[in-house]
């Protein structure tokens, strides 16, 4: 079983309908962090295995982490000559505090462990950044895409960044960029394209086809009713501030459209959408998406026919009151995963005097018939905010929580992670591996490439979302279980330092052929609320501690959003995000910023 690359390369031209000497390109979307297939060994049951080979998600991871080995030859980033460069200037803020931030209720001690931004090889250089306009932002907890890899470098790699506001003839709800390296046009980006696709911002991640010629979106938060758009791109050009306005089509005439194209499906039964990105099924054509009212959503015929939805099925219930966090497919065993969150304190599940605990945070899964299957409640405060991570190899989920129900972590609640097997029955349990203080909302980690490769390795996750600083966690798998091992690593934040909870952000792992790296984000790195960081660790050794010094440390304002990896230069990774919250951006433009950083390697 293990010999399968070869195959598993060819299986993914013959899928892709092209020739082999066609250079596609890979797509990958904030969904490509949430499936992750350890590879099939003996212990994997031949029918799972065969499923599993066969699977597109599987043939992509395989097709990524063959380029990291062996990337494309481009000449090196311009970034890696200059020096560390000098922290963006931080911006007056009056406003309300950036998602994921609440005033600590309890004063520090004093006594924690502030991280030392400073310190380290500063080795991340803001190589372009670039403004979206004012309160411009992908959000705390949504990835922009990336579609990389192209036979034209320069000209077909792209960043995509939804940009959260509404769209209008002088701003664009979604902006695409090429010429994103820093040997293509002097380093400067240039707008692929940029497209209003109508007074409803986008404020989830988007879906990006196989492709990457096609996006799927969800529009209507904060009380709107939600819609399903579909675009068909094509290089438009046009500005941020200058869009081009995409022709309206029935469903029914989407499928070749000339682009740029969309057409709207509104969610059956008129709900919001806050915080559910959706999650595309390639084998099926298929899209599962939640709303506010803990309804699930399924398109059909999404790319490739006529979107249309489905029967919507009803996953929290009414006494729970949660809203639908994002939803995970698997494929290989045709189960849907999501989580419920407080929405607001509107909602039934808000903690009270006679229900202290709330009545949200349950996993839950959906099978082909609609048949719902609830977990036992593992977030108590503010409810399981991001998608599940699915391991459809092992038929494992991971859940991830800012605040369970113990006192075992400062005398209060832990942030934790919560195992799953795919089959387990209602009011399941699961194994927790707690990680620091909980208070606030944790969401996604990621897996080292020793665990890609026998499914023994680490996962990575952002824990202390209480009365400690946020601090990288290493949480040890053996076999796709957790062997019980927890290290504590580096502090990455002076949250609570500074009087702040603040949620712990979202985990992404790249492994660049030599090298294994996780990147991570935090809401506040120093006495000012309205800076965050992104921070670089090398993992390689599989060795963590408190004193673990990062590799690159960089300002971004109000924090980042999700973090993609293009994987596409031999001397760096190329990382993109945007910031949360306002600042004048370094290569044009200010607002929030879509941002490409890079770090040399060590």
């Amino acid at each position: 079983m293990a010999p399968a690359l070869p195959l598993v390369l060819a299986s993914a031209v013959l899928l892709s309908g092209q020739d082999a000497t066609v250079k596609r390109g890979i797509p990958k979307d904030w969904s490509t962090h949430y499936v992750v297939f350890s590879k099939p060994g003996a212990q994997t049951p031949a029918a799972r295995a065969q499923k599993v080979l066969n699977d597109p998600r599987y043939i992509l991871q395989q097709e990524i982490r063959a380029a990291m080995v062996a990337p494309p030859s481009l000449p090196a980033p311009l970034a890696v000559t200059k020096g560390p460069g000098q922290p963006e200037a931080v911006p007056s803020y009056t406003g309300p505090l950036p998602r994921g931030l609440a005033k600590a209720l309890i004063p520090p001690t004093g006594k924690e462990t502030v991280p030392d931004v400073g310190s380290g090889k500063r080795r991340f250089h803001n190589d372009w950044s670039v403004g979206l306009n004012s309160g411009g932002t992908t959000g705390v907890g949504q990835f922009p895409a990336t579609f990389t890899q192209t036979s034209s470098a320069c000209g077909t790699d792209i960043a995509i960044y939804n940009t959260g506001l509404a769209g209008s003839s002088s701003q664009a709800t979604v902006v695409a960029y090429n010429d994103i390296y820093a040997a293509c046009n002097g380093g400067v980006p240039t707008v692929y394209y940029a497209y209003d696709t109508g007074s409803a911002p986008i404020a989830t991640s988007v879906d990006l086809s196989k492709d990457g010629t096609q996006l799927a979106f969800i529009t209507g938060a904060s009380g709107s009713p939600a819609s399903l758009v579909v675009l068909r791109t094509a290089n438009s050009g046009g500005a941020v501030s200058t869009p081009v306005t995409p022709t309206s089509v029935a469903a029914a005439s989407y499928n070749g459209c000339t682009a740029p194209c969309q057409t709207t499906v509104a969610f059956a039964n008129a709900n919001s959408d806050t915080n559910s990105s959706p999650f595309y099924d390639y084998s099926s054509d298929t899209l599962y998406v939640g709303d506010d009212g803990g309804v699930l959503h399924k398109f059909t015929g999404v790319f490739l026919g006529a979107p249309t939805e489905s029967t919507p099925v009803q996953v929290s219930s009414a006494t729970t009151g949660g809203a639908l966090a994002s939803p995970v497919y698997d494929s290989v065993n045709s189960l849907v995963f999501i989580g419920d969150y407080l929405l607001n304190y509107a909602s039934t599940c808000e903690p009270s005097a006679t229900n202290v605990n709330g009545s949200c945070g349950y996993l839950y899964s959906i099978n082909p018939s609609g048949t719902v299957v609830r977990s036992h409640q593992l977030d108590y405060r503010y409810g399981i905010v991001d998608g599940p991570v699915v391991d459809p190899t092992t038929g494992q989920i991971f859940a991830y929580v800012g605040a369970d129900n113990t006192t075992a972590c400062s005398n209060g609640p832990c942030a934790g992670v919560f195992q799953f097997a795919e089959n387990s029955g209602a009011g399941a349990t699961g194994t927790e591996a707690k990680v620091g203080a909980g208070y606030e909302f944790m969401l996604s980690g990621a897996f080292d490439n020793n665990y890609y490769n026998t499914g023994t390795g680490n996962m990575y996750v952002i824990g202390g979302t209480g009365p400690q600083n946020n601090t990288l966690y290493q949480i040890a798998m053996t076999a796709g279980s957790f062997s019980g091992a927890i290290t504590t690593g580096p502090a990455i934040a002076a949250n609570h330092t500074n009087g702040y909870y603040a949620g712990g952000l979202e985990v992404t792992e790249f492994y660049s052929g030599t090298y294994d790296y996780v990147f991570a984000g935090a809401l506040m790195a120093t006495t000012n609320v309205n800076v965050g960081l992104v921070a670089g660790y090398d993992v390689t050794a599989g060795v963590v501690s408190p004193s673990t010094i990062s590799n690159g440390v960089i300002p971004a304002q109000g924090g980042p959003s999700g973090i993609v990896v293009d994987n596409s230069l031999s001397t760096a990774q190329n990382i993109y995000y945007s910031t949360t919250l306002n600042s004048t951006c370094t290569t044009s433009g200010s607002g929030g910023c879509a941002v490409q950083t890079i770090q040399a390697s060590p």
